[in-house]
Parts: structure tokens; C-alpha cells; sequence
């Protein structure tokens, strides 16, 4: 009985872990879309996904997440947009979503200055980061796209 309950706890250590069986860090968070691609005006949605098997990002854990938008050319340093479920920065267009399964950036009335890289980080030793590239297009680029075509 003792040798069942001993290998319950060791199997549950080594899913929490963020390291595989070889000793290398696994990925306990991805994006979802590397790549997400909207028209001005509309919203867009920037998801980062646990591992399924990692409990430790669920909501009641202590790991603590963070959006940043990475600097570009209005900035000259990364921004943090968001901690756990808060939002830092005074803009009423961002909302954040976080499920146990995975971790939203909403971006509504998208415009062009909000094309760029985003990183949702979890602190972890050592940090993961899952970065997302959004692109804007214009209104009328669907309309000369579907011309074109």
C-alpha cells in the first residue's frame, strides 16, 4: 500500500515538473496561433495554452502569468500589459481571459499601432514565454485582396 501511494507521488511530481525525463525544460505553455492576423477595427484574441498535463498554471496556483508587449517603434521598452487576470495599462479596449487551460489577450477596435509581438510569460525557473505576432490589415485590404483575386 505504502509503494502505491509512493508512485501517486511521483508520477504527480514529475508531471508538475517543467523539465522532461531527460532533464531539459518542456514547453508548459504555447500559443495558440503563432501568427494572428486581423482587420482594423475588428478584435482580436492572443491565447497561450498550459500543457495539459501541468496543474500548476491553473487559477488557484501561485505561478504568476504576464502579457508584454515587446517593444517596437512608439516604444523603447517592453511593456507589461497585464498580470494574472489584471490589466496595467489604462486602456479599455484589453481584457484578459484565463481559464485553467489557457491564458487570453482580447485587443478590441484593433488598430495598425497594435501590430506587433506579444509574450504571455509564466514564472517558472527558468521563465517560459510564448510569443504571438499580430498583424493588421487595413479595411480596405480585403476589399482589394478579394478584387484581385
Amino acid at each position: 500500500m505504502l509503494w502505491t501511494h509512493l508512485i501517486s507521488f511521483l508520477s504527480i511530481l514529475q508531471i508538475s515538473s517543467s523539465q522532461d525525463t531527460n532533464g531539459e525544460n518542456r514547453a508548459i505553455i504555447r500559443p495558440l496561433q503563432s501568427n494572428v492576423t486581423v482587420t482594423s477595427g475588428q478584435k482580436a484574441r492572443l491565447t497561450c495554452v498550459f500543457d495539459r498535463v501541468n496543474h500548476d498554471l491553473s487559477i488557484s496556483s501561485t505561478h504568476q502569468l504576464i502579457w508584454i508587449r515587446q517593444s517596437h517603434a512608439s516604444y523603447d521598452a517592453d511593456l507589461i500589459l497585464a498580470h494574472n487576470q489584471d490589466s496595467l495599462i489604462s486602456d479599455d479596449r484589453l481584457s484578459i481571459q484565463r481559464t485553467d487551460i489557457d491564458y487570453s489577450l482580447v485587443i478590441t477596435n484593433v488598430n495598425i499601432a497594435d501590430e506587433g509581438l506579444y509574450v504571455c510569460e509564466v514564472n517558472t525557473e527558468p521563465p517560459q514565454k510564448a510569443t504571438i505576432s499580430l498583424y493588421v490589415q487595413g479595411k480596405n485590404s480585403l476589399a482589394n485582396a478579394s478584387y484581385y483575386e
